[in-house]
């Protein structure tokens, strides 16, 4: 679709809206274990993040193919509207269950503000200049990113952590503004049937999944399984005989489409095990203040940026990224096994950090220009549940890694226990983590030997 609006108007537009969702994401972090403390969380203090991911990531594809049919914008106001209901609902909670029925209403929004941002810029921003606004959106997650666990840090010892809710209001009330005054072009409306009972079934699978990897899961592992191997089967008949299904097969035969998937799904999972159970480590295990370790993380986010940032612009004037996904991976890898044997922290950080930003303008980009018009808002939208799909999934498996190697009964305050009763746990989760990104390398290698991932022209 070619737009009269000029592309620093229509990303000026979306930056909030990709600020927003990426702050949110970050500033949660470092006030985790105050958060804990006050509302006696226990064990289930990570589900502060989860139920978030969890519902973000569950409706995410909802978000694009609604979009499609109804128009980005009026889908944009949406996700808007439901996310900062529920920052205020985060904001007014008391007690732990209220606060995660609240993470969940806040996620059913936030599932749609990233996707649909960068669904709106691949609509209407030229191919050839999609590298270089994809430099100019790692600015903007740097900023918010880098500000998350400072912010976070701040309120906590400052004033108090729900300020870190408070602040979403004015900045979406800012971004409803701007998009509605800028991009009304943008509703265009197409007329077909919405494939409800594939995006239920979807849904139903994701949950599901993310459950079963959670240790703190109400039901049992056995019913959790059979509900999903159930739930799956059904979401494929269903999706077979849709007229318009929510997952479009066709989308599978994309070069470099699934592959490109599955791989920020890998990237995702391990920024949020860092993002989340390093400060954790830094405030029980090494004593360290919320500001202390959001400074430290700081370090990890600037980084992250800084590979977006450079890897951004080199795609958009060779074309190639092929190296850049090989050698993020790589150093990830190196990096996550320097932090589990607890040497040089912050230099494995700025080397995890520029792996992992290295790997996503590289994938965005060859996503963006292999879907055609018709697909691109769904598209899109699969391309980003695969990456807050891996957020969720790696904070229940880094929960899962640090429970399993706790000593029997650990069930109520982490902080209290004795740094050496904590070590193990975090030693477990690092360990999976490094063993995950090398398994990444190794299928950035194996796809590029099959030739899975070929050179792009930007």
């Amino acid at each position: 679709m070619t737009s009269k609006i000029s592309p620093k108007t229509i990303f000026s537009s979306v930056a909030l809206v990709i600020a927003l969702g990426s702050l949110e994401k970050s500033i949660v972090t470092t006030p985790l274990p105050m958060i804990g403390a006050e509302l006696h969380a226990g064990a289930a203090l990570t589900w502060v993040v989860t139920a978030y991911l969890l519902a973000a990531t569950a409706v995410l594809p909802l978000y694009g193919k609604l979009s499609d049919l109804f128009g980005r914008v009026r889908m944009l106001n949406i996700g808007i509207g439901l996310f900062l209901a529920g920052s205020v609902a985060c904001a007014l909670s008391q007690d732990l269950p209220t606060l995660l029925a609240a993470r969940v209403l806040q996620g059913l929004g936030g599932g749609g503000l990233i996707a649909l941002a960068f669904t709106v810029i691949a609509d209407t921003i030229p191919p050839r200049e999609v590298g270089k606004y994809q430099g100019y959106i790692s600015a903007v997650y740097a900023v918010s990113s880098i500000a998350g666990p400072l912010l976070g840090g701040y309120f906590t010892e400052q004033l108090s952590w729900r300020w870190i809710f408070w602040i979403n209001l004015p900045l979406g009330a800012l971004a409803v503004f701007l998009i509605n005054r800028n991009l009304k072009q943008l509703n265009v409306r197409r007329h077909s049937r919405f494939d409800w009972k594939g995006a239920g079934l979807l849904i139903t699978v994701t949950t599901l999944t993310l459950l079963l990897l959670s240790p703190e899961a109400a039901l049992p592992a056995v019913w959790l399984s059979a509900a999903l191997g159930v739930a799956l089967l059904l979401l494929i008949l269903i999706e077979r005989r849709a007229h318009d299904p929510i997952l479009p097969a066709h989308l599978a035969r994309l070069p470099g489409y699934l592959v490109s998937v599955l791989l920020v799904m890998l990237s995702q999972l391990l920024m949020f095990a860092v993002l989340v159970y390093l400060p954790l480590q830094m405030q029980w295990q090494k004593g360290m203040s919320a500001s202390e370790s959001g400074a430290i993380m700081v370090i990890f986010m600037i980084c992250i940026t800084a590979g977006a940032f450079v890897g951004g612009k080199l795609i958009g004037r060779t074309g190639h990224y092929k190296s850049f996904v090989a050698v993020g991976f790589g150093l990830a890898a190196v990096a996550l096994w320097q932090i589990h044997f607890d040497a040089w922290v912050r230099l494995a950080l700025g080397f995890a950090g520029i792996g992992l930003g290295l790997v996503l303008p590289a994938l965005s980009v060859v996503v963006q220009n292999a879907l055609p018009r018709e697909d691109r808002g769904i598209g899109m939208s699969l391309f980003n549940f695969g990456r807050e799909l891996g957020g969720a999934v790696g904070v229940a498996i880094c929960s899962m890694l640090f429970h399993f190697r706790l000593p029997a009964g650990s069930d109520g305050d982490l902080s209290r226990l004795a740094p050496y009763l904590l070590a193990p746990g975090f030693s477990a989760t690092y360990i999976g983590m490094a063993l995950i990104a090398t398994l990444a390398l190794l299928i950035t290698l194996l796809a590029l030997k099959r030739h899975e991932l070929a050179s792009i022209s930007a």
